[in-house]
């Protein structure tokens, strides 16, 4: 008779516990600001001259040219960069994320990459295109995988690649030097890409201590610490010197 009471007790104990509701974690928020200071970056006109069918592709119908200005280094009156990716750099633990399904575009149009920086899945597919009518020849310099090195000769023309390994990879067209895109590889969905007011914001982060990395091309690389708390939202400000 004992053990039968004990475990009627027990049973009920656990009928009790199954009834008092998980408390959820809600999941938070990042904003971060990238900016640069002193002296603003020059942007320099793009000269297309080696190849007319890049010309044509910016000649309006007045058959005035559109100039074209250089990307890597994109900052505002004040001061705020363009095109920097803020990312996730450690505090997920050893979490896995699985690739989205879902394609990303890398397009060549007007003898030019768009977008000029990306960031991508470890897994995650890429379509590459070529929107213009001339050869485009595309060159991933990868250090941690292998890289792809194919021809797009033809206007319309498709091909797919992925990454396996976190990296930031450089991409440019052999044929026209002044062509360059810069794809971030990670293993995770956290991170963004600044806009042209310096900005970005990093969804659906659970709860959890961060550290937080920004790269860009030309003024390097920084990194901080940040909390973020349940359905808070955290503010982080990076200053490139």
């Amino acid at each position: 008779m004992k053990l039968r009471s004990q475990l009627v007790v027990m049973g009920s104990a656990m009928l009790i516990l199954a009834a008092v509701p998980t408390i959820a974690r809600a999941e938070g928020k990042l904003k971060a600001t990238v900016k640069k200071a002193g002296e603003r970056p020059r942007r320099l006109v793009i000269d297309m001259a080696a190849d007319p069918n890049c010309i044509k592709a910016h000649t309006e119908a007045d058959g005035k040219v559109k100039k074209v200005g250089t990307e890597n280094a994109l900052v505002s009156k004040e001061g705020e960069v363009m095109n920097a990716i803020v990312y996730v750099k450690d505090g997920l633990g050893d979490k896995e994320y699985p690739a989205p399904s879902e394609k990303k575009t890398l397009e060549q149009k007007g003898c030019m990459y768009d977008p000029h920086v990306l960031t991508i899945q470890v897994g995650q597919p890429l379509t590459v295109i070529n929107d213009d009518e001339t050869l485009h020849n595309i060159h991933s310099f990868a250090k941690k995988q292998r890289a792809f090195n194919f021809a797009q000769p033809q206007k319309g023309m498709e091909k797919d690649v992925d990454f396996q390994r976190e990296e930031f990879v450089l991409v440019k067209c052999d044929v026209h030097p002044w062509m360059s895109a810069h794809i971030g590889v990670f293993n995770h969905p956290f991170s963004a890409i600044t806009d042209k007011s310096g900005a970005a914001t990093i969804e659906n982060l659970p709860p959890g201590e961060y550290t937080i990395g920004v790269w860009h091309e030309e003024f390097g690389e920084k990194e901080q610490k940040v909390t973020i708390k349940d359905g808070e939202e955290a503010t982080v400000e990076f200053t490139f010197e």
